[in-house]
């Protein structure tokens, strides 16, 4: 049973679709027999009723059929001031949408199949079998005769083929919109996975360093248990030590579950280097866009390969255009250049702006984890530091590479990432997971 919810949504869209109709009939020519028009709504109707398909056609046309005469039948009284003068020209009509309704419903919607060429065939019998109704009521059947039926054939045909192509075209404008909202939630997807993936990496790095602390908190305990320290002392040092393990435990259950969650059926294929920096280039330039900032982006790729670790390379390329963004908020007519190229025997990536620089005491600490400049003003926050860390250690480790970086102060920075081609061509089969 349908909830009170439903019913009123149903005889909603029922009244909705019988007003659009009654406006429509107003777009009309008219025919030589008195009354009878040809108008726009009859094209309008079977895109309705197709769209509709929880409404029952019979009720939907019985009441248009009410509702669109009676619209008509006032205009008409309006000009004429003769009731039944308007009775005669407007009655019929209620004729065409009760006939249209029992045969829309017996011919299509009783199969309950969403089947194009079936629709097609209902809607042009529909239309010619009604419009004959409607016309044998105005004529009196004596005055009907072959040119009317004809005629009333090729109308029928001409809204039909009009009402079908109006039904494909919102066929696939859904699945276009459907496309390009599904690429934009891969896209989405995809550059939150590469955050995501990244700093599970640099987590997993971590790891050894908890490890080593640990080792010089249990060498701290033993160091005191043989030279005699007080008892207080010995007990701090195993407490800490044991502290140590349990922060590993939970951190090694924490990066488990962020793996599990971050398992992707994208992680067993490669993406093309192309593929990946077009996704990138939308997402810089969606972030552009929305934060208002005066920076124009140029990507240029010059090869193509295939990326099977592609999730780390998105996560480099991103953290470096991010620093160049945030060089540039404060500058006009800031601009952000991308290249990919090859050169013998590896393939080369640049990030280059015109932004603020970075300082010359600053540069060989810029790859560090924690040295951040980056200082919130309103909120006191200083910057994590991890982004060029991450970028750097993915370099080395993920992809056997290496990185550079030139600034100048006031005039750009620019970083080259060096990545040997035979990383990409699967010879390298060693990766590096700490």
């Amino acid at each position: 049973m349908l909830n009170k919810g439903e019913s009123m949504n149903k005889v909603k869209h029922t009244f909705l679709i019988a007003a659009c109709i009654a406006l429509a009939s107003q777009f009309n020519l008219r025919y030589y027999v008195p009354g009878f028009i040809i108008t726009l709504s009859v094209i309008l109707l079977p895109i309705f009723l197709y769209n509709y398909v929880e409404l029952n056609p019979i009720i939907v046309c019985f009441t248009t059929g009410i509702i669109s005469p009676l619209y008509r039948g006032i205009i008409e009284y309006l000009q004429i001031r003769d009731l039944m003068t308007t009775w005669i020209l407007v009655g019929p009509d209620i004729s065409f949408y009760f006939a249209y309704g029992i045969l829309y419903y017996l011919m299509y919607y009783k199969a309950a199949k969403d089947d194009i060429k079936r629709f097609a065939v209902t809607v042009f019998f529909c239309d010619f079998l009604s419009n004959m109704v409607e016309m044998s009521i105005r004529t009196k059947i004596i005055g009907m005769n072959v040119d009317i039926v004809k005629h009333l054939m090729v109308i029928a045909a001409i809204r039909a083929f009009i009402a079908v192509g109006v039904i494909i075209s919102i066929k696939h404008y859904r699945v276009l919109l459907d496309k390009i909202e599904h690429e934009e939630r891969y896209r989405r997807l995809l550059m939150l996975t590469s955050s995501f993936k990244s700093e599970i990496y640099f987590m997993r790095k971590n790891i050894k360093d908890i490890e080593n602390v640990m080792k010089k908190t249990y060498y701290t305990y033993k160091l005191i248990s043989d030279n005699n320290y007080p008892e207080e002392l010995k007990h701090l040092a195993l407490e800490i030590s044991k502290d140590v393990h349990e922060i590993k435990k939970g951190y090694l259950r924490l990066i488990s579950g962020l793996e599990e969650i971050s398992k992707d059926k994208t992680d067993e294929t490669s993406m093309s280097i192309r593929d990946i920096i077009s996704i990138l280039e939308m997402d810089t330039k969606d972030y552009i866009r929305s934060n208002k900032l005066d920076i124009e982006t140029y990507f240029d790729t010059k090869v193509d390969f295939e990326v099977e670790e592609h999730y780390y390379l998105m996560s480099m390329l991103r953290n470096l255009i991010s620093n160049s963004i945030e060089a540039l908020e404060k500058r006009k007519k800031g601009f952000i250049k991308l290249n990919i190229f090859e050169s013998r025997d590896d393939y080369i990536f640049t990030v280059v702006d015109n932004g603020e620089g970075i300082k010359p005491g600053n540069l060989e600490y810029i790859f560090n984890p924690g040295f951040s400049t980056k200082f919130d003003e309103s909120t006191g926050n200083i910057g994590r530091g991890l982004g060029l860390a991450i970028v750097k250690d993915l370099t080395n480790s993920i992809f056997d590479g290496s990185i550079t970086v030139q600034s100048e102060v006031n005039k750009g920075t620019s970083f080259t990432v060096t990545i040997p081609k035979s990383v990409f061509r699967g010879e390298n089969d060693e990766i590096l997971y700490c």
